[in-house]
């Protein structure tokens, strides 16, 4: 049976024999652009979900190992969804395989997938090869297949689901009014436990103390949307962080006690009675014609390879030139000239340090073998900690993003089809800041 696992979407490729294209493409570049071609505005569309809901977590993609590089994953199925995620992260790599309407809706859909904090790993369903998932991709594509497809519904059956749940969910009410107000960033509702939320806002002790009724399956506000607003967002913030979890919140009894400690501050006092609260959907549209021009800014992901806190006393001249480009170019703009000057940067600061410090390793020693020497050196100065230095150490293994043979970095500047993805790049810089900041310690 294929082995649910989380895997960065970095390290996920698309497949080259995808069964949506006549003709397998070899180059990743090329089959995503040939995707892209293949489904044009279903494509947009599929990104405008991902962005607005996250992805599907009923259906998982399905991957098998790299052969040769078993850290990464081949997508049997899921490459429309990891085309959408390749366009959201840089929508030039559609290029003119799309219309230039298109291109320009997705640039607008990248911008807000940035700020509102881009999908970096995906759970998948593993497989040993094709052959292991090849049961479970035919059941998605190949019909009813008897009945162990999937049985698609007729029209009478889409018209009584339609009339039975002409609603999301409460809670799914709860989250999309939240977000609205722009109170919930879209990046927190990915992962979030939806299942321990729909028990609280289910609770009647739970609404008396937050100021909402359900009726006829609609969320109805009791008080003033914002201080709904604010009592619910605090329940999400519980949950989304985990101080309140699924053991916590399990029994009836257990939620009632949950609703009598929330904080005095966020308790809503109910302005209307029982059976004459307001839709949400009314209080929504009423709140965003008041903040329309005001709403704050979600706080998404920074726009610059090294972040403003980071403090480096750069003394060399030609790294503190390079540190000026790396703290100004924005990442998610100029990812391929970013990726040169972080690997040149890496070099030639480590350099640095070996001649300032006189460690004595030779001048045509591999980057890895140099970079051990500083780590061991700044560990032993008592500059860096052991776990600030693994991330170096990982750095230097052979198939890391920093090695100096066939590495990620070294692909970045060489090959033609490998595009760098800004998550990556800030998820580097990250891991190895603290290096850095020891390195050119003030």
């Amino acid at each position: 049976m294929p082995e649910t696992t989380t895997i960065p979407v970095s390290d996920l490729l698309i497949d080259a024999s995808n069964p949506r294209l006549p003709n397998p493409s070899m180059g990743q570049h090329d089959v995503l652009r040939a995707l892209a071609e293949d489904q044009g505005r279903k494509l947009q569309e599929l990104a405008r979900d991902i962005l607005r809901r996250g992805l599907d977590p009923t259906s998982l993609p399905i991957v098998m190992p790299l052969h040769d590089d078993l850290k990464r994953y081949v997508v049997l199925e899921g490459n429309r969804r990891l085309t959408a995620l390749r366009a959201l992260e840089n929508p030039e790599v559609l290029g003119d395989a799309v219309p230039k309407g298109m291109l320009a809706t997705m640039r607008r859909l990248s911008k807000e997938y940035h700020e509102s904090g881009p999908i970096e790993d995906v759970v998948c369903a593993v497989v040993a090869d094709k052959d292991e998932g090849r049961h479970w991709i035919e059941l998605r594509h190949s019909g009813e297949m008897g009945g162990i497809g999937v049985v698609q519904w007729d029209s009478d059956e889409k018209a009584r689901f339609k009339a039975r749940g002409g609603l999301p969910p409460v809670h799914t009410q709860v989250l999309d009014f939240l977000e609205e107000r722009g109170d919930l960033a879209p990046q927190t509702r990915r992962g979030f436990p939806t299942a321990s939320l729909q028990r609280l806002v289910g609770t009647r002790a739970i609404q008396d103390r937050t100021g909402f009724e359900v009726r006829d399956g609609q969320l109805m506000l009791l008080a003033d949307a914002k201080d709904v607003a604010k009592a619910l967002l605090h329940i999400v913030d519980d949950l989304a962080t985990g101080r309140v979890k699924t053991g916590h919140i399990y029994k009836v009894a257990d939620r009632e006690q949950y609703a009598k400690s929330l904080p005095h501050a966020i308790v809503v006092t109910p302005t209307r009675a029982r059976g004459d609260g307001v839709p949400v959907s009314v209080a929504s549209s009423a709140s965003t014609q008041r903040r329309r021009g005001s709403r704050a800014k979600v706080a998404g992901p920074r726009r610059n390879l090294i972040p403003r806190d980071c403090v480096m006393n750069v003394t060399d001249a030609r790294c503190r030139q390079i540190e000026a480009e790396l703290r100004k170019l924005r990442i998610d703009e100029f990812p391929n000239a970013l990726s040169v000057l972080f690997r040149v940067f890496v070099e030639l600061s480590t350099d640095a340090y070996v001649e300032r410090e006189k460690l004595g390793t030779s001048g045509d020693q591999t980057l890895s073998k140099k970079l051990r020497a500083v780590s061991y050196d700044l560990v032993s100065k008592q500059k860096l900690t052991h776990q600030q230095a693994a991330p170096v150490r990982r750095a230097c293994q052979k198939d890391s993003f920093l090695a100096p043979s066939v590495t990620l970095m070294h692909q970045y500047v060489h090959n033609p089809h490998m595009f760098p993805i800004p998550s990556d790049l800030r998820s580097n810089w990250d891991n190895l800041q603290p290096f850095f900041s020891a390195l050119w310690a003030p």
